[in-house]
Formats: C-alpha cells, structure tokens, sequence
C-alpha cells in the first residue's frame, strides 16, 4: 500500500481536540481573571460568558475536525496488507501505515473524549457565578 500522510496531518488527528481544550481552558481562565481579580480600583466589564461560549465553541469545531480527520485516516489505512513484512524490509512509506493506523485509532479515542470535556466546560463555565469564592 501506498499511502503518504503528511506527520502534521497525522498529529493534528491525534492533538487537535486535546489542544483546542487546552487553549479554551487557558482563554477561559484568563477572562474569569481580568474579569475578577482587583488590578487596579477599575474591573473590565467583559461579557465573559459570552466568550466563554464562543472559545467552547471554536474549541469543539477544532476538536470535531481533529477526529474527522483521525476517522479519515483510520479509513484510508484500515486494510493495510502485510505491513509487518514491508516495514521490516524497509520498504514501508515514511511515516509507516502501521504507525498511521494506530495514531487514527488513538485520535478517534482523544478526541471523543477531548470533545466531552470541551461540551462540559462549555456548558458549565458560563452557568457559575462569577467572581464567588468557593
């Protein structure tokens, strides 16, 4: 088999949706502190549940093309032949398929659950009442 999947595409399928939460998270994070913490006698008047919305938002659609792209790959080597055989001659494509296969099958793992915890905070950050310490 000759397929040929370029290493960032590959990665992409297995980090997207865990990196689109991490930087939600970090967004979420930062307007929650600009919005409570004292820096000065002036808060921001952000509307902090509005962008939290939007980051969950453009999180999930990352995270949902992440695992698009794992199912794509997964498909495109779900039938691999003897990769045993080709990869110890050294005849295999660079990246091997093999490897290509088992981080699909990885990415469609991370990602289903990269994207239930994007929909929980996206649903649960905007619902808590902000600036209340616990």
């Amino acid at each position: 088999m000759s397929f040929r999947a370029r290493s960032s595409i590959v990665w992409f399928a297995v980090g997207g949706g865990a990196c689109a939460f991490a930087v939600q998270f970090v967004v979420g994070l930062a307007f929650g502190f600009a919005q409570c913490n004292p820096g000065g006698a002036v808060r921001w008047h952000l509307p902090v549940r509005t962008w939290q919305a939007a980051a969950a938002g453009v999180a999930f659609a990352v995270g949902l093309a992440s695992m698009a792209t794992a199912a794509w790959l997964l498909k495109r080597t779900y039938k691999v032949g003897d990769v045993f055989g080709e990869e110890r001659r050294g005849d295999g494509s660079p990246p091997p398929v093999g490897r290509i296969n088992f981080l699909a099958q990885v990415g469609l793992v991370v990602n289903l659950l990269a994207l239930a915890i994007i929909v929980m905070d996206g649903i649960g950050a905007p619902l808590h009442a902000l600036c209340q310490q616990a």
